[in-house]
């Protein structure tokens, strides 16, 4: 058998030798990767979110107690369009009722003989001339909207009062 010699470990090549020693600064994992940059980036975030500053609430922003309802016409009206036509009828109340779709379930549902409340907001995320007149419409056809927010819970305790 053939010796080696000293010259066999090396490289034919200049340059072209690379120390074992560079590996251990070099990231070889991709999970450590991820690690590290999801930690940087949740820092970020918690940072951003911790220093912004507190804003003041928006005045041009509607309040839930700027609605008017209740009284003894109101309930009527409430109890009139929740009042069941059919033998195995269901009440049922419909949130965005004055929008596209709450307008064409809230009538499908009342000439299925079901007693049928609105409730909507009138926000003016679309244009509020059309939810007025899609109200209009709906009234011509038994169903009474209420107007006010989903999230005002003294609103839903009393419209739950009254339809039994």
């Amino acid at each position: 058998m053939k010796q080696m010699s000293h010259l066999d470990d090396s490289p034919s090549t200049p340059g072209k030798y690379k120390s074992p020693y560079l590996q251990r600064t070099r990231w070889q994992s991709s999970v450590a990767k991820l690690a590290f940059w999801s930690l940087v980036f949740v820092g970020l975030i918690f940072i951003f979110f911790y220093r912004s500053p507190i804003s003041n609430p928006d005045p041009s922003r509607r309040s839930l107690r700027t609605y008017t309802w209740g009284g003894p016409d109101w309930e009527k009206k409430v109890r009139s369009s929740a009042r069941l036509r059919s033998r195995n009828g269901v009440s049922v109340l419909v949130t965005g009722a004055a929008g596209f779709v709450g307008t064409h379930v809230s009538a499908a549902l009342k000439r299925r003989g079901d007693g049928v409340l609105g409730l909507d907001n009138f926000n003016d995320y679309y244009e509020t001339s059309l939810k007025r007149s899609r109200q209009a419409l709906l009234e011509r056809s038994g169903v009474f909207i209420v107007e006010g927010d989903i999230n005002d819970a003294s609103l839903l305790k009393k419209l739950f009062e009254v339809v039994p």
